[in-house]
This record gives structure tokens, C-alpha cells and sequence, in this order.
């Protein structure tokens, strides 16, 4: 990154993250902006929404945080250049089909399927709370692979490295006026076969009369910081995995109920 660059982004209200020299964030309406300059010195765009989503990246790029850089920056690839080069990561990551169905198939049954359909607290949806979370949670439907199954999908395809971007507080005003503190955190997951990545976003709420409680000293709301950087890194390395996180947990259904019969 040149000096030009620099007085660009600090003109805009960026700020170096402290132990991450060539990060910078900023925090804007849609959320908290960041270029990040680590591994190369035309930067990498981003913005993580407040509801743990990232901004679309064609709506990220019409902002002025992205333009003045991108557009008026020095030596920075053109738009024809990027997507020639996202093509190739994708056809890339195809040829190699790291984490597909049948990877993720002979991951799961090389596993002992009998303890864990034995682990299941309900018998009827076996390895759901332990390898998915497949539930009604008030007008939602919480279709999704837990942690722990991500994992062992990684950890068989291997050259999964994960690195925290940022973590933090969030204060989040109700319309009555009473105030929610969350712990955040965005963790970045690369491939380091195929040089792709996937940015991953979390949010716990700080049960604070949990941490109180004595009684209760093992309430996993106490935990929020590590539960918020856990599930990130989760959702990131799920952007390495070209199935969707349904279709993973049907696959999963499909195995362990077949194994019971």
C-alpha cells in the first residue's frame, strides 16, 4: 500500500486495527467497513452487516469507502481483471472438488455412527445437537451444521487455516429502550490448496445476571466471546465447502437413519 493510499483511507475515517498492521476498519451505517492490506497491496474490500451478514459485494462497491480507494487508488487491478481472476478460483476449486458430497460422505462413516446415534438426545433425529441442529425456534426453522461437523469436514480435507479479523462489543437499543450488549466476531478461512477464502460472521448476547449466577456458573452465555468466534470461524469455513448447509444436514440425516435401520 502506497502513502497516497494510506492518507486516502485515514481521510475517510479508517483506522489501523491495533496487531494487525494493514487492516483497516471504519464504522459506517450498514456496519463496519474494512480494507485489508495484509497479502497484497491493492487491498481487499469488505463490509460485515450488524445483523451477521456481509454486504453484498456489488452493493459494497457503490460505496464511497470503496470508490475513493479502488477508483483513485494506485496500481489497482481493473474490474475485468478481478473477474477473470474469480473465474479461475472457481473453475480451480471445481477441478479439485475439496469438500464435496461424497467427501463429506466417507468423512462422516469413518466415524463410530453407532455412539454417536447412541449420544443423540433425541432418538428420533439421531445426530441432531451433536453433528447438526435441525429445530423449531419460535417462528424460525434452525436448519444448520454445528461446529463440530464442520471440523471434521475440514480437518479431512486439510490446509484449512483460519485467522481471526476482528472481534468486539455491539450495543444494540430495542424500540423500548432497553439496551442488548453482544459480543461479535468475523473470522476469515482460507484454503490453502486452492487460495480461496470465505469470510465467516458471529454475534452472542452477553448474559450478564448468567455470570451472576452461582448456581449457574457453567451457562454457555458465559462464553459469549468464545461461542461468537467458534461460530464464525464455523460459517467461514462453510464458504470452503461447495454444498450447501441444508443439504449437509440432509445428508447427515440420510446416513445416521440408514445406519439405525
Amino acid at each position: 500500500m502506497d502513502e497516497k493510499t494510506q492518507k486516502r483511507l485515514e481521510g475517510l475515517g479508517f483506522t489501523e486495527i491495533k496487531d494487525k498492521k494493514g487492516l483497516y476498519k471504519k464504522q459506517i451505517k450498514e456496519g463496519t467497513a474494512f480494507w485489508d492490506f495484509r497479502k497484497t497491496k491493492k487491498g481487499q474490500f469488505y463490509v460485515a452487516t450488524t445483523n451477521g451478514e456481509f454486504l453484498d459485494t456489488k452493493k459494497a462497491k457503490q460505496l464511497d469507502e470503496y470508490l475513493v480507494i479502488r477508483k483513485n487508488g494506485n496500481n489497482f487491478k481493473t474490474g475485468k481483471e478481478i473477474k477473470q481472476k474469480n473465474q479461475l478460483a472457481t473453475i480451480t476449486e471445481t477441478n479439485m472438488m475439496r469438500g464435496g458430497e461424497e467427501n463429506i460422505r466417507n468423512t462422516i462413516m469413518e466415524r463410530n455412527l453407532d455412539l454417536i446415534i447412541k449420544a443423540s438426545p433425541n432418538p428420533k433425529n439421531p445426530g441432531e445437537g451433536i453433528l447438526f441442529y435441525d429445530r423449531k425456534i419460535g417462528k424460525f426453522n434452525l436448519c444448520e451444521p454445528s461446529v463440530e461437523m464442520v471440523d471434521m469436514i475440514t480437518t479431512a480435507m486439510g490446509h484449512i487455516t483460519t485467522e481471526i479479523i476482528d472481534t468486539g462489543m455491539h450495543r444494540i437499543v430495542d424500540p423500548d429502550g432497553e439496551t442488548i450488549v453482544t459480543y461479535y466476531a468475523i473470522v476469515k478461512a482460507t484454503d490453502q490448496q486452492t487460495k480461496t477464502s470465505g469470510l465467516g460472521t458471529a454475534e452472542e448476547i452477553i448474559d450478564f445476571d448468567a455470570m451472576k449466577d452461582k448456581n449457574n456458573e457453567y451457562t454457555n452465555k458465559t462464553f459469549a466471546l468464545t461461542n461468537a468466534i467458534r461460530k464464525a470461524e464455523r460459517n467461514a469455513k462453510e464458504r470452503l465447502i461447495p454444498v450447501p448447509r441444508k443439504a449437509m444436514v440432509e445428508l447427515m440425516k440420510e446416513i445416521l437413519h440408514n445406519r439405525k435401520k
